[in-house]
């Protein structure tokens, strides 16, 4: 039971980081479009990409818990 914990941990790693893949590249493609808004669209594009990866960092701890602690 604790592997299917750890897999879908994992699953939502991988998700993690396609998802702040997918967010820089419509960030730099909506810079690409519009250069004269890009401080305006970086700013909002690094705090989701925090968000994202804060969301990241709390899976891994709860992996790393269910791996030894368990």
């Amino acid at each position: 039971m604790n592997f299917i914990g750890l897999g879908i941990a994992c699953l939502a790693l991988g998700l993690s980081a396609l998802a702040e893949g997918f967010a820089v590249s419509k960030g730099l493609e909506s810079i690409g479009r519009n250069p004269s808004s890009a401080k305006d669209i970086r700013s909002t594009m690094i705090v989701g990409v925090a968000l994202i990866e804060s969301c990241a960092i709390y899976i891994l701890v709860v992996a790393i818990l269910m791996a030894f602690v368990v």
